[in-house]
């Protein structure tokens, strides 16, 4: 948790990992931080630099192409020390999309080819160049009011035996691998991971306030999301929830 009035956030790979729309995610931190008095200074980074991914408050990386996602891969490999110390330091990380192959020990690429992964999660993952789509509604585990969650799933991977912790609990829609699974990606210490894409913190007022909380501290969230809350429940409506 910061103490500070600036919350510096790492982007790792923006120029290479930046589809659906799902840097959005900084774009609403942005203005509740705002909000709340706090300044949101970003660092973009990508393969020609070594950042201390530990001096960092957030850390963010979001879906990209399969052709890019391995490159981005090979070099966070060089920053494992570092990613690893920033989780186990409590720093808050969103990580969104395939860039959550990355996690594990590894995934196999369309060409067949195994990319190793930083090994935080023993799951594996898959890139089977064939398109999945799905909506997802969900309870998330941070809760235990067992609130609702909605995301679309839009992908051409999966990942395969994700053992948790989980983020959340499957009430429709597919999971990490397929439709029927009954979790969906991972919350470990502060690091969220979810293939919830369009952007999910703006869908999902609930996970906003709680990452926010994680941030800068629970009793500081004080800001009006009424609109972001309506708009949650009349999609929930869609799915007769």
């Amino acid at each position: 948790m910061s103490t500070e009035k600036n919350i510096n956030v790492l982007w790792l790979y923006d120029d290479l990992l930046d589809l659906y729309g799902d840097s959005g995610n900084l774009m609403l931190l942005k203005k509740r931080l705002g909000q709340l008095g706090y300044t949101m200074l970003v660092t973009r980074s990508s393969l020609d630099e070594s950042p201390k991914i530990s001096e960092y408050d957030m850390i963010y990386m979001g879906p990209g192409k399969a052709k890019n996602l391995r490159r981005a891969c090979e070099h966070l490999l060089t920053l494992k020390d570092e990613f690893v110390k920033a989780i186990e330091e409590e720093k808050v990380f969103l990580i969104t999309g395939n860039a959550r192959l990355m996690l594990g020990k590894g995934y196999t690429d369309e060409d067949g080819t195994f990319v190793k992964g930083l090994e935080i999660f023993p799951y594996v993952g898959e890139e089977t160049g064939q398109v999945f789509i799905s909506d997802v509604v969900a309870n998330p585990q941070f809760e235990t009011n067992e609130s609702l969650m909605y995301g679309f799933i839009n992908r051409t991977s999966l990942i395969k035996d994700n053992v948790g912790p989980y983020l959340l609990k499957l009430v429709k829609g597919a999971g990490d691998e397929k439709k029927g699974d009954i979790f969906e990606g991972n919350l470990y210490k502060n690091l969220f991971s979810t293939w919830l894409l369009g952007p999910v913190l703006v869908k999902n007022p609930q996970m906003a306030r709680e990452f926010i909380g994680r941030l800068i501290g629970r009793e500081q969230v004080a800001y009006d999301d009424t609109l972001e809350t309506m708009a949650l429940k009349m999609t929930l409506k869609e799915f007769s929830l």
